[in-house]
């Protein structure tokens, strides 16, 4: 109105350009009042909050938020962009800051039964391993009794896990090769201390013998540890345009924020001071809380992981990337007039439509977290389709533990049944359910159960019945172990005589063969205590 009054041909151009959206979070303060008002939040200044005092509380640079605007750049047409550029950018600023460390997050215990009582060595340790360059090491006490992480550990391990297991060997961080030789378990069957063994020539992680060691785990000293306290912050919400539906509360994430309190670090972090960064390694980036930590006992909070932990819920592969347009892009001429091009929709989001749509879904994948314990991507998946579901809750009442027949479904039935689904396999949820019963029990081996499962899959029948015709069952006969065994020392005399000799790095070579020959078979803790008989 002023321009079209004023007296003048001049009328200088007006430009408007759209505001930032980034997915998964929130810039309206009406929204972030309605989360600070309501508790939702710990305050304008909660690590969680996309304000710049939560922001510089969480440890995230301020130089990282200045390459990410540059990366959105300027536009004038509405866009929306993904929170994984800002926390690329997080993770890049980091990378060549923060130094590297090492933390436990969920401790389990490790005795090395064959290290010196009493004895404590110090290991060199660098900040930077990867960046030559990079100066400042620190010593790194490594004594007979260690903290690994509990998930690093697995008593019946999937395919392509190479961390600790019963049998197998793995690298200490800057370490040993130690190899776990029993499992000590408390009144419920959970592992509280793992007893291992060590190879002396291994120190550094080198294999003079020149076997190879896939997994590498990080560890501290149990006598040197510090305790410290850890918070574990993730995105605050679920689903990319949180508030989309009206009610902005049912898309916040619960696990947000995760809390743990009995941490074991390195000692030199005892001394960390508050606004400090540090990488822990396996972990993330981690920055020490300037207003909870006290000397001598910090509190960490988690700025961002060391790669995006979302992709797996958020199946991001299935997912068109979505990038915010270039600068000067929205300068052209759209074919679509500046209508957004429609994403193709992730099977998360698929499934989260389905259970929205179906209340007896949703009210499954509640129970499957909450009384049946599954992790949220197998009630997740396990919920995405009625008939899954029920082949799930079959193979359970058949008698397997819900969170191995989860995984079972999830990893190895939904793989058989790709080309013609549910309907075209040749068994059902009760014969699975009797075959992962069979292998919990140790009946057979998972190896062995993985094998009868494609059998039942291609010719369908019973499981006990297939593992009997395939002689499949876990070999628990001393004399037929103890034949093949003292076959083995026979042909292979020279490592038999090293393993006497201090060797021990060889006595997973003779259980790998034996359970090579009886395919899987044999019980790897009767292999261990014949050859443990025969070496004295």
């Amino acid at each position: 109105w002023f321009l079209d009054n004023l007296e003048t041909a001049a009328r200088p151009p007006q430009y408007e350009y759209a505001r930032l959206n980034v997915d998964d979070t929130i810039t309206s303060k009406r929204k972030l009042l309605h989360l600070v008002q309501e508790s939702l939040v710990q305050g304008w200044d909660d690590p969680r909050m996309p304000t710049l005092a939560g922001l510089r509380r969480r440890g995230v640079p301020p130089q990282a938020i200045r390459r990410f605007c540059d990366l959105v750049g300027v536009a004038k047409a509405a866009n929306r962009v993904d929170i994984g550029m800002l926390e690329f950018t997080i993770r890049d600023e980091l990378n060549t800051r923060a130094p590297r460390v090492l933390c436990v997050l969920r401790p389990l215990e490790v005795v090395i039964t064959n290290y010196p009582q009493g004895q404590v060595e110090e290991l060199e340790a660098p900040y930077w391993p990867h960046d030559v360059p990079k100066e400042g090491s620190r010593a790194l006490p490594f004594s007979g009794r260690l903290y690994i992480e509990r998930d690093d550990f697995m008593e019946d391990p999937p395919r392509k896990f190479f961390r600790l297991a019963p049998g197998r060997e793995v690298r200490l961080r800057y370490g040993y090769v130690i190899r776990c030789d029993e499992v000590v378990k408390d009144e419920s069957g959970e592992a509280i201390q793992l007893r291992c063994s060590y190879d002396p020539d291994t120190r550094g992680g080198s294999t003079p013998d020149g076997r190879k060691i896939k997994g590498t785990i990080h560890w501290v000293s149990a006598e040197h540890a510090v305790p410290v306290k850890v918070r574990l912050y993730d995105r605050l919400f679920t689903v990319p345009e949180p508030g989309s539906d009206g009610d902005l509360t049912q898309d916040l994430n619960p696990e947000s924020l995760v809390t743990l309190e009995r941490c074991l670090a390195e000692p030199v972090l005892s001394a960390a001071e508050p606004g400090s960064h540090f990488q822990f390694e396996r972990q993330g980036y981690f920055f020490v809380d300037p207003v909870d930590s006290t000397p001598g006992f910090p509190v960490f909070n988690r700025t961002v992981t060391l790669r995006d932990s979302w992709a797996k819920i958020a199946a991001s592969e299935d997912t068109t990337k979505r990038t915010s347009p270039a600068p000067g892009a929205a300068d052209r001429p759209s074919q679509q007039d500046g209508s957004r091009r429609r994403k193709k929709r992730s099977p998360v989001e698929v499934r989260r439509e389905l259970r929205a749509a179906a209340p007896e879904l949703a009210a499954r994948f509640g129970r499957y977290q909450d009384e049946l314990g599954l992790a949220i991507e197998d009630a997740d998946v396990l919920t995405g389709d009625l008939e899954l579901a029920r082949f799930f809750e079959a193979a359970i009442e058949a008698g397997a533990d819900p969170t191995r027949a989860a995984k079972w479904v999830v990893n190895e039935v939904l793989r058989l049944s790709r080309t013609g689904g549910l309907a075209a396999l040749a068994f059902g949820g009760e014969q699975l359910g009797d075959l992962v019963a069979r292998v919990d029990r140790g009946q057979l081996s998972a190896r062995a159960g993985r094998q009868v499962l494609a059998i039942m899959a291609a010719e369908g029948g019973d499981p006990g019945e297939i593992i009997k015709q395939q002689g499949l069952i876990k070999s628990a006969d001393r004399g037929a172990v103890g034949a093949i065994l003292d076959a083995l020392v026979a042909e292979h005399a020279d490592k038999f005589e090293a393993l006497r000799g201090g060797r021990d790095g060889l006595l997973g070579f003779f259980v790998g063969q034996v359970m090579r020959q009886t395919k899987g078979t044999a019980d790897p803790q009767l292999v261990q205590e014949l050859l443990r008989e025969r070496i004295r």
